[in-house]
């Protein structure tokens, strides 16, 4: 009975031993990555080259071979990595939305290394925090993108900005902007209401303003056709007219003459030539009065403005205008 308890007991102590061994090089190993793809040739030799600077303490250049990493595979651990070294470079910036990011990704710790894994990189993104400050954007709807001091922010939520002032702008679907500027304290969270610009008005083109009491100004005729045809039919009736009385004037002069003479006296014929000639006297003057009202009657209805009336009136006629 104490063979296999001291077997037991020696077995206990081993498992221990190792696990004590085991605890360094975990805590020194690099985070684990979520199961994916086995890395490429080139990742690979990116990630050695990328430890080599680390123990040169070539920060910066461990920062650009992460950065090309995770262009390539998009991996956890690469934006991990990208945000541990951006906070011991100073981009608080950068950092913070690595870490972000970081522990956004990470997958629910399983063992106490995954554990004290996960705690640490929520510290760190804790005291990363305290060095910026964060600005959460309300945009109007469809307004996009978003620019901080007119840099491109892949989110419209949470925005991680140096403290100091800064201006946020929107652009919306009708062209329009939304802005507003804030001031950030390090530290703090602030929200940001984006306001519109107001949608301007076309402008109505009016009509220059008319001083008091200065007369209105003529308005164009309003049928060109019309003052043509009236144009035309009085200057007929008025040719007709002239044309007319001319020739009645001759041959009343020639009768005349005729009548003078002694063998003309009591003649039926001159009787009936002087009777024409009457009538075509009293001709003439209906047209040429009547060439002259309607040339008159032209130009008032062409030259008068719109909504004009004209209203007779027992003593004359009254022009009447309405607008």
């Amino acid at each position: 009975m104490l063979r296999p308890a001291l077997i037991v007991s020696s077995s206990k102590a081993a498992a221990v031993s190792m696990f004590l061994l085991a605890l360094p090089l975990a805590s020194a190993a690099p985070p684990p990555r979520s199961p994916s793809a086995p890395r490429t040739p080139r990742v690979a030799a990116l990630v050695r080259e990328a430890e080599a600077a680390l123990d040169r303490l070539d920060i910066a250049h461990a920062r650009d071979l992460w950065a090309q990493i995770y262009d390539l595979e998009r991996s956890t651990v690469a934006i991990c990595q990208l945000g541990q070294l951006d906070r011991r470079l100073g981009r608080w910036v950068d950092a913070a939305g690595e870490l972000t990011r970081c522990v956004q990704e990470m997958r629910p710790p399983a063992t106490p290394l995954e554990q004290r894994l996960h705690d640490t990189r929520h510290a760190d993104l804790a005291a990363t925090r305290r060095q910026v400050a964060e600005l959460h954007v309300f945009a109007p709807a469809a307004a996009a993108p978003v620019l901080v001091d007119g840099r491109l922010v892949d989110e419209a939520g949470r925005i991680y900005v140096e403290p100091g002032q800064h201006e946020v702008t929107a652009v919306l679907p009708d062209g329009r902007k939304a802005r507003s500027t804030v001031q950030a304290d390090a530290g703090k969270s602030r929200a940001v209401l984006l306001s519109p610009e107001p949608a301007t008005l076309r402008p109505v083109a009016s009509s220059p303003a008319r001083p008091a009491g200065a007369p209105a100004q003529p308005t164009a005729p309003q049928a060109p056709w019309l003052f043509y045809a009236g144009s035309a039919a009085s200057g007929a009736f008025l040719v007709s007219g002239i044309v007319l009385h001319i020739v009645a004037s001759l041959e009343d002069s020639a009768l005349q003459t005729e009548m003078c003479k002694p063998r003309s006296v009591g003649n039926p014929k001159l009787l009936e030539d002087l009777h024409a000639i009457e009538v075509q006297q009293h001709i003439s003057t209906a047209a040429l009065v009547a060439g002259t009202a309607l040339g008159a009657a032209t130009l008032v209805v062409a030259l008068l403005p719109n909504g004009a009336q004209i209203r007779a009136r027992r003593a004359g006629a009254e022009v009447h205008f309405s607008w």
